[in-house]
């Protein structure tokens, strides 16, 4: 397969032990390929050992997750792109390119993110 090609193609997703953050369970992990262009990996993060994220926890969790957002697309090749929905927020997006993001969170017992990869233009 030649170079191009691999970059304008969604050709793997992380693992699902990528995805955790400490002080967090997994309740919930699905991957969608909609596309050879785009795959949506949905993650439901609930606290490890009690019934509610505190808000300062939420904030905690929230930079976490944008970090590993970061992250992965780091490790991906120039063109393909990461950024997360927020889904107990409104459906806010953080995408790697913003300078600032903040969300206002309170007590809640689970947080549902959708991590999208998607080529943002091709090579």
């Amino acid at each position: 397969m030649n170079e191009g090609k691999i970059k304008n193609t969604i050709t793997r997703s992380f693992e699902l032990q990528d995805y955790r953050v400490g002080g967090t369970e997994l309740s919930g992990f699905w991957a969608d390929l909609l596309s050879k262009e785009e795959l949506t990996v949905e993650v439901n993060y609930r606290p490890e050992n009690k019934k509610t994220f505190s808000p300062a926890e939420i904030e905690t969790l929230i930079h976490e997750i944008c970090g590993k957002c970061k992250s992965f697309e780091t490790q991906l090749p120039e063109n393909i792109k990461c950024e997360v929905t927020f889904k107990d927020f409104g459906e806010k997006v953080y995408k790697t390119s913003q300078s600032s993001f903040e969300l206002h969170p309170g007590e809640i017992d689970e947080v549902k993110v959708a991590y999208r990869f998607y080529v943002a233009y091709y090579v």
